[in-house]
């Protein structure tokens, strides 16, 4: 009888401790459905937060410990740091593409014969090209019908980068707003969040905090040392090649290396200009330059920080890098490494001798 009964209240527990759990799921499930649309401006603000916390404790001791003063504070001081800067550049940019648009116009008037005669000296695909080329400029029918051809292409492509464009400029907003509330309230947040990290993985997860802090830290540094190093190359490539504003074309690659294509968009474009214009041995020097100098030099600026902060081998700081891009777009440059990082930190940990 009392056997029955122990049964009965453990096939109690039982039920209750798996409708606990359902709910649980529920819960988390459901957040995440709600959530998952602001999953990446809230990493970005838990990123930027993390990364800049010593300098918003500085500014909050500085106001007394006035947490939604320092908050407001820090905000709009990450948003001057990155504003102020693309508004000068597209300012200035604005006015160098104006400048290369009547240049263009010149170049068309007087017809495209330096650029065909350049290509015809480029063996067995120049002449080809060349003869193309002129034959389009030769019939305006013939030019016409390619240019229409490739219209819808071109309105694609419009249409994608304008909503692109949309999209991140919303998650920018949603990034800054989210930050004011981290710095706000980030004193209260942290202490929680290792609460419940120890209470899943017990005290090792003290060592895996320290590691995900420095990593995060070394990432954010180094993407700021490759941006700036690729402004430099590409200013210097520029200035040896005799391209137009090359202070300018740095400033701009220093502000898309932030972005995950980045100096592509720069020296692309540059490369295309010196084409036309001619001067192919120019174009082809600049070209190369930009792919094997000013691009490459990312992933090895990245890994030498990882390697020296968290300790993580140079390939595997490559690796993490370069494959959470291809993962997860722009937040993989985290992502990656921090995975990477975690996983070197469990492996030592298991294989430490006892």
């Amino acid at each position: 009888m009392w056997g029955g009964s122990r049964v009965l209240r453990m096939n109690g527990i039982l039920e209750q401790r798996w409708a606990q759990i359902a709910g649980v799921a529920l819960i988390v499930l459901t957040s995440f459905v709600v959530l998952r649309p602001f999953l990446v401006p809230i990493a970005w603000a838990a990123i930027l937060a993390y990364a800049s916390w010593p300098l918003h404790a500085r500014i909050d001791r500085v106001l007394r410990g006035r947490a939604g003063l320092s908050a407001f504070a820090m905000t709009a001081l990450m948003i001057l740091v990155v504003v102020v800067p693309a508004v000068l550049v597209t300012g200035a940019l604005v006015v160098e593409l104006q400048r290369a648009y009547e240049g263009l116009r010149g170049w068309l008037a007087g017809g495209p014969e330096a650029f065909t005669t350049a290509l015809r000296g480029i063996p067995r695909v120049g002449p080809r090209v060349a003869e193309s080329i002129q034959g389009l400029v030769a019939d305006p029918a013939q030019m016409q019908q390619w240019v229409l051809a490739r219209t819808g292409l071109l309105v694609g492509l419009v249409a994608t980068t304008a909503g692109d464009l949309g999209r991140a400029a919303l998650d920018a907003i949603l990034t800054l707003l989210t930050l004011f509330f981290f710095y706000r309230h980030g004193a209260e947040l942290v202490p929680q969040i290792h609460g419940a990290a120890r209470r899943l993985a017990g005290g090792h997860v003290d060592t895996l905090v320290h590691t995900l802090g420095e990593t995060v830290r070394a990432v954010m540094y180094g993407t700021l040392s490759t941006a700036l190093t690729q402004a430099l190359l590409l200013a210097l490539g520029a200035w040896v090649i005799g391209l137009g504003s090359p202070v300018l074309l740095g400033a701009v690659t220093g502000l898309l290396a932030l972005t995950p294509i980045g100096p592509p968009l720069v020296y692309v474009p540059a490369t295309i200009w010196l084409l036309v214009q001619g001067r192919i041995v120019g174009g082809l020097i600049f070209l190369g330059w930009g792919i094997f100098a000013v691009s490459m030099v990312d992933n090895v600026i990245k890994s030498w920080f990882l390697s020296g902060a968290a300790r993580i081998p140079f390939l595997l700081g490559f690796f993490g890098v370069l494959g959470g891009l291809l993962a997860f777009g722009p937040l993989g440059l985290f992502v990656g490494p921090v995975a990477i990082a975690l996983l070197l930190t469990l492996w030592r940990d298991w294989t430490a001798p006892r």
